[in-house]
């Protein structure tokens, strides 16, 4: 089984009292079935650049080009197929009344796409995509 994780589930490397669950499911899990998107990088850096200039900020700044060496070929992208299928789940999505953040819902497009098992603790924004879960948080 492959994975796409959440922008919640990579972050939590950089949490000094990070989930246990999560820690030990991410190294349960083979490295190479472990993906991003395009969406994950964009919220990292956007939380890393509300910072103000700091350590902190500099230490986040290494963990991100570390983690964008480590994933060099397992950042998905946004392309055509992704928001053909985002605009399918969105519709279903809103025609059940259950509306879905633009961004968890391409996350959520990424994941269907590529066939991959959405790791989250955020379910609940995910539940209206019909997509599969996984909350290391919880296991």
């Amino acid at each position: 089984m492959k994975y796409l994780l959440d922008t919640c589930a990579i972050s939590e490397l950089t949490k000094p009292q990070a989930n246990r669950g999560v820690i030990e499911w991410l190294e349960s899990t083979n490295s190479d079935d472990l993906y991003l998107s395009v969406i994950n990088i964009g919220e990292i850096k956007k939380g890393i650049n509300k910072l103000p200039a700091s350590k902190k900020k500099q230490e986040l700044l290494f963990w991100l080009e570390t983690l964008l060496e480590d994933y060099q070929n397992r950042i998905l992208t946004v392309d055509l197929n992704v928001m053909e299928n985002w605009s399918l789940l969105v519709a279903n999505a809103e025609k059940k009344g259950q509306p879905v953040a633009s961004l968890d819902s391409i996350i959520a497009a990424t994941a269907y796409t590529h066939h991959l098992t959405l790791v989250t603790r955020n379910e609940r924004d995910f539940y209206a995509c019909n997509i599969p879960l996984i909350n290391p948080w919880e296991l």
